[in-house]
């Protein structure tokens, strides 16, 4: 029940620094990233101030939609926004059945840092990272939360041929734990081919993207995945399930596969799949057509400088 206020209480801790902010600054346009409690409470404070307000959707909407009252009041705030931008077109649509109006929904996917991510040479990087040199990797980079479906991907694990290893870059979190996946390894007979890596610095990732065959994305839930942005971004296919931004940033079959989530059988044949194919690195660059944070930023003022306008 107490969740329930978390938006009004969002205002409140706002509401005296942003009035006096406008006693010698009015913003033009406010702009709240996730709907939940931060737009909830921007649109309360928009309305108080008669300022135009923006919303991106990340995601948060989902732990909002089974619970009346939140979605309420979501609904009521994405209703009288002055722009919506969702990272995923999937979202947009839950968006619009709250009535969201159209013409004010703008689906902008998340960017990435193209000189972080960008092909390096497979066998440099896996001798950097001290991964094995022979056979083919499957990498995934998440944390090990059940959600993530990393037991779904060590089960079709099982079912790939012998020289096929898993590489998980993440650490626990949400009950999930190196210890549960690699009973889940063992069960299925390839707790041997199972590299679990904890979490690592955020600047070795493109490096074990660039040293894997392929990358895998198998959540029951997500926004705008940036695992499968930077993945494509280094020139690594990716298989993911259809959840979130995943088919607006998949472009089938140049790119990888999307499979349903919480299926064994589909994700082990995208799997094999993938891992067949001869993939060219820059051409999965070229046909990802992923956006740098610039790139996304020029797009964002856009939506921002059309709400100011619409106000006037």
């Amino acid at each position: 029940m107490f969740k329930n206020q978390d938006a009004r209480l969002y205002a409140m801790g706002l509401r005296r620094w942003l009035q006096g902010l406008c006693i010698d600054w009015r913003p033009d346009v406010l702009d709240a990233h996730f709907v939940w409690p931060d737009g909830v409470g921007v649109a309360s404070l928009a309305k108080e101030l008669k300022i135009p307000y923006v919303i991106t959707l990340r995601g948060k909407i989902y732990e909002c939609l089974p619970i009346l009252s939140q979605r309420r009041q979501c609904a009521a705030a994405l209703q009288h926004a002055s722009a919506v931008i969702s990272n995923s077109s999937l979202m947009a649509h839950d968006a619009r059945k709250l009535g969201a109006a159209v013409d004010h929904l703008v689906v902008i996917p998340n960017g990435i840092n193209h000189e972080q991510f960008q092909p390096k040479d497979k066998l440099t990087c896996r001798r950097e990272m001290g991964l094995p040199l022979n056979g083919r990797i499957i990498v995934t980079v998440a944390h090990l939360g059940h959600r993530k479906g990393h037991h779904e991907v060590i089960r079709a694990l099982a079912d790939l041929p012998d020289d096929v290893r898993l590489v998980i870059v993440g650490g626990s979190a949400q009950g999930g734990t190196p210890a549960k996946l690699r009973a889940v390894a063992s069960e299925v007979g390839v707790e041997n081919r199972l590299i679990l890596l904890g979490p690592q610095p955020y600047e070795k990732v493109p490096i074990y993207f660039s040293a894997a065959d392929a990358s895998v994305l198998a959540s029951y839930r997500e926004g705008c995945p940036n695992a499968v942005l930077e993945s494509l971004a280094c020139g690594t296919p990716v298989v993911a399930t259809d959840v979130g931004a995943v088919c607006d940033i998949i472009p089938v079959p140049d790119v990888g596969r999307i499979v349903p989530p919480q299926e064994v059988g589909p994700l082990r044949d995208a799997l094999e799949d993938v891992l067949d194919r001869q993939w060219d690195p820059e051409e999965v660059v070229r046909a990802s057509g992923v956006k740098s944070w610039d790139e996304v930023a020029r797009e964002v003022q856009k939506v921002l400088h059309k709400a100011t306008c619409s106000s006037c």
